[in-house]
């Protein structure tokens, strides 16, 4: 099979040719759909207050009760009017704002996406001064002292993006499969259709035709009336056979009296 497959695709090669350049035209036209992206993340750490730490506290021993305040932060970022505020930024721009999973306590996750690096450091920048003003926009809608306060702390912000090429590698891989076999399928497709036809052409060319059949000659045509005259010979040799056979009486008679 992978044999008639192969000739068949030899006979068919400027089908294959023909594939093989829409097939590099797809995979181009997937990688610039999808361009690679570029990913930068950040945790910001919220701290209470200086009443609640006390004078000559650690803010880092008394970080209970601050997870209440991170979620409706996160909240907040997670409306629609905080996201079309980061897409009047850029709007090529993904982002998420969550508590982080991995660590225990106050902990706010930046995750930012984008399609060149200056742009996605430049809206994680942006995400990283907006958490503070909304935090005391927040706190001063309540009216807390100011000694009671809850402030906020970047921990790790990546300082360059990181470059994500496996959306665009599946996609390049996806179209440039597609391209080939929908070539293979044409071309063998294509050299079955033509074989039929060949074969067919080439039986009606060898196997004679009803017309030559019946303008084949017979033989000579007897002249007319000769079949007429034969019948007629036919019968009188008949009729002289049948009178020499017979005796006459008289001569029978004769001889048995003699």
């Amino acid at each position: 099979m992978v044999i008639d497959v192969l000739r068949a695709l030899g006979r068919r090669w400027y089908v294959v040719v023909l594939g093989f350049l829409l097939s590099v035209g797809l995979a181009v036209s997937a990688y610039s759909l999808t361009p690679p992206e570029y990913n930068a993340r950040a945790l910001v750490l919220l701290l209470p207050g200086a009443n609640a730490v006390g004078e000559g506290g650690n803010p880092f021993l008394d970080l209970s009760g601050l997870e209440q305040p991170a979620s409706i932060v996160v909240a907040y970022f997670s409306s629609e009017s905080a996201r079309a505020e980061i897409l009047d930024r850029s709007p090529t721009a993904e982002y998420e704002v969550l508590l982080d999973d991995s660590t225990r306590g106050p902990v706010i996750l930046v995750d930012v996406t984008d399609q060149t690096a200056d742009a996605t450091l430049s809206t994680l920048d942006y995400l990283l001064s907006r958490i503070p003003e909304e935090l005391a926009r927040l706190q001063g809608e309540v009216d807390a002292p100011a000694t009671s306060v809850i402030t906020s702390m970047a921990l790790t912000v990546d300082a360059e993006a990181e470059r994500d090429s496996s959306t665009t590698i599946r996609n390049v891989i996806a179209a440039g499969v597609v391209g080939i076999v929908l070539t293979g399928f044409i071309a063998f497709a294509l050299d079955g259709i033509l074989l039929r036809r060949r074969m067919r052409r080439s039986s009606s060319e060898l196997a004679p035709t009803e017309t030559e059949i019946s303008t084949e000659p017979l033989g000579p045509r007897p002249p007319k009336g000769h079949r007429r005259r034969r019948s007629s010979e036919a019968a009188e040799e008949q009729t002289e056979e049948s009178e020499s056979s017979v005796t006459p009486p008289a001569e029978v008679r004769a001889g048995q009296i003699s």
